[in-house]
Formats: structure tokens, C-alpha cells, sequence
């Protein structure tokens, strides 16, 4: 429902941004038509002709960065709205079967949901809880850059956290998470 509202709001911003874009296009255009009519000597009409066209152009660079918005909320947002919907197709499915799990099965069901990077890093952290991030990089050969976001999806997903330590950071799998119902 969130991407869907996303989608929304993104189609929104690229009507309105190509509207007034066009709009003023337009404008600019009876600008440009009205300097060269008045052959733009230096006088009152020529300046306030120039500063108007000065304003438009910076109105231009403002729709144009609405429209990247809008484009986007409606392609690029989707990923939170993946993983909920793979739970919950996850979760009916296994309510269906109404069968007990162990906490490998559980893990292997969250891990689903995730992408292959995350996977790989969930793995790791549940063989060794409290792994050092640096050498949670070091095993997995990760960029720092790209390790940091990795994890830092996972944080926001509620799958793991960090404790810092010293210079670095202790990795665990949140509480809870293995601990899911018996019924999913």
C-alpha cells in the first residue's frame, strides 16, 4: 500500500512538473519574442525582460527536479514493498501448511526475502554472532561503502544490529527474529 501511495505521488509530481514546465516554455518563449521585438537596448523594459528570463530558467531547473521525483517515487521505491509483499505470500503460505519450525527453517524463511548480498551477510553473523564488521568485509570482500549499506538495510529491516566496539562495530542477529511464532 505504501508503493502504491508512492506511485500515486510520483505520477502527481510528472503531471505536474511537465505541466508547468510547458507552461513555462511558453512564457519563456513570448519573453524571448518580446526582447527581440524590442531589440534590447539598455532600458527598463529590456531589464525587466532579462530578469524574468533569468527567473524562468531557475523555474525550469525546479520543475525539472519535481519531475525527477516524481519519476522516482513511481520506478525506483519499490524495494520495502517487495519484501513485505515476499513475507506475506511467505507467511499465508506457511500458515496454510500450519506446521511447527525449527529456527533454521525460520532463518532460511527470513533469508528468502532478502537479497543474495544480504543473505550472505546474515549467514555469516549467525555462525558468528559478534563478528567485527571489518572482518565481516574481510570475508566477504565487500567495499566498506558497500558493506555499510548492506548492513544498514538490514538494520532497517529490524534483522540486525551493531554495537559499537572501539573502532569499529559487533554484528548480531536482533533478538526476536529466530523467535517468530510457531504459525508464522
Amino acid at each position: 500500500m505504501l508503493v502504491m501511495n508512492n506511485r500515486k505521488l510520483g505520477g502527481i509530481l510528472l503531471i505536474l512538473g511537465i505541466t508547468l514546465f510547458f507552461v513555462l516554455l511558453s512564457y519563456n518563449y513570448k519573453l524571448n519574442q518580446q526582447s527581440a521585438m524590442h531589440s534590447c537596448n539598455p532600458n527598463d523594459q529590456c531589464i525587466r525582460i532579462s530578469s524574468l528570463l533569468s527567473i524562468t530558467n531557475i523555474f525550469i531547473g525546479i520543475i525539472f527536479s519535481i519531475v525527477s521525483l516524481g519519476f522516482y517515487f513511481i520506478f525506483f521505491s519499490r524495494g520495502e514493498e517487495i519484501l513485505l509483499k515476499k513475507l506475506e505470500e511467505n507467511k499465508k503460505q506457511l500458515t496454510k501448511e500450519n506446521r511447527h519450525f525449527t529456527r533454521e527453517e525460520k532463518f532460511e524463511i527470513i533469508l528468502k526475502a532478502l537479497t543474495p548480498e544480504e543473505q550472505q551477510l546474515m549467514r555469516i553473523i549467525k555462525e558468528q554472532e559478534g563478528i567485527t564488521q571489518a572482518t565481516l568485509r574481510i570475508k566477504t570482500d565487500f567495499s566498506k561503502t558497500k558493506l555499510s549499506f548492506v548492513l544498514a538495510d538490514l538494520e532497517k529491516k529490524g534483522l540486525l544490529k551493531k554495537e559499537l566496539a572501539g573502532k569499529t562495530n559487533k554484528l548480531y542477529i536482533k533478538e526476536g527474529v529466530l523467535n517468530i511464532s510457531k504459525h508464522i
